[in-house]
């Protein structure tokens, strides 16, 4: 019946939107019942969007994300195909291109989540060196495009973003912190680089793109598959440091106690890049951070497509 399929396809939705890279192409009609009277044409999982829908297009904050999935659904039949409307085509977003797994790009994806500022997202191919090159001068991201103006540098585009009301504070030198990402950061790149290697990017969408970044991260001393297969090691060694990073946050929202600031900015992303990895203890604090600064900033974590 009309109700069951409703269900049926917000359930289906529902599970898809929680793997967090969920695309479907779908027709909806709706009865004067107001049920869902078409059946589904076509859903596939596109193998890495950080979208919930087709119709999000990156656009930017979640107020672009449809939460409520049958609306989802019925946003897409309403919206497939139609042409931008004037006042769309008028628009003038700051665009920002990035890579998913940088932290570097998190940073200044980040801030305009936590302004909750309308923005484009492009994400590059990895091989792509024409692109920044024509805009800085180099091959790096993150890259901001407002205005007829491109700039480089993350914590720069952050400073830039956030000049007007700001919402972070400023760094509080916190050398415990620093000092602690400088202790695992072998740890971190042994467990995540194998893993990102063979994750679904956008970045990586081309055999070409992988194998370029591939050839550009290899570890000193030491391969990707040794450092898999050393998995159950290096997992003890970060659970064993997790609790102490646990007990210098000031709370489960932000770093310090005047809430979020560049702290927040340049812990978190290092955090998302370990959701990529199964098996983590996250000690209780510290995970519901990691689950909050991923919503406030609207950067969704890994954790779905972790190894």
């Amino acid at each position: 019946s009309a109700p069951d399929l409703a269900m049926e396809i917000s359930e289906m939705g529902k599970r898809c939107l929680g793997m967090g890279r969920m695309a479907a192409r779908a027709r909806v009609v709706h009865s004067s019942r107001r049920h869902v009277t078409a059946a589904v044409l076509g859903m596939s999982t596109l193998l890495r969007m950080q979208i919930a829908l087709p119709s999000c297009a990156w656009l930017g904050p979640r107020a672009t994300q449809p939460r409520d999935v049958t609306r989802c659904f019925a946003l897409v039949g309403e919206e497939w195909g139609r042409a931008a409307t004037d006042e769309e085509l008028s628009q003038n977003l700051p665009k920002l291109y990035v890579y998913d797994h940088c932290p570097f790009c998190v940073r200044a994806r980040m801030i305009f989540g936590l302004k909750k500022l309308p923005h484009r997202l492009a994400f590059l191919m990895n091989d792509d060196v024409v692109t920044p090159t024509r805009m800085i001068g180099k091959k790096v991201l993150p890259i901001l495009e407002q205005g007829g103006k491109a700039m480089g540098e993350s914590l720069d585009i952050v400073a830039k973003i956030d000049a007007d009301q700001p919402v972070l504070s400023p760094a509080a030198g916190r050398k415990d912190i620093a000092e602690w990402q400088r202790e695992t950061a072998g740890l971190v790149r042994q467990l995540t680089r194998p893993r990102e290697a063979e994750a679904l990017f956008a970045e990586f969408s081309t055999k070409v793109a992988r194998q370029t970044w591939i050839k550009n991260h290899q570890l000193e001393g030491t391969t990707f598959e040794k450092c898999l297969a050393a998995t159950p090691d290096l997992l003890e060694g970060l659970n064993a440091a997790l609790p102490k990073l646990d007990a210098m946050l000031h709370n489960d929202r932000s770093v310090n106690a005047e809430g979020p600031s560049y702290d927040d900015i340049t812990l978190f992303p290092t955090l998302r890049r370990l959701s990529i990895v199964k098996g983590i203890a996250w000690p209780e604090k510290l995970e519901r951070y990691l689950k909050y600064m991923a919503d406030a900033s609207d950067v969704p974590l890994l954790e779905r497509m972790a190894s």
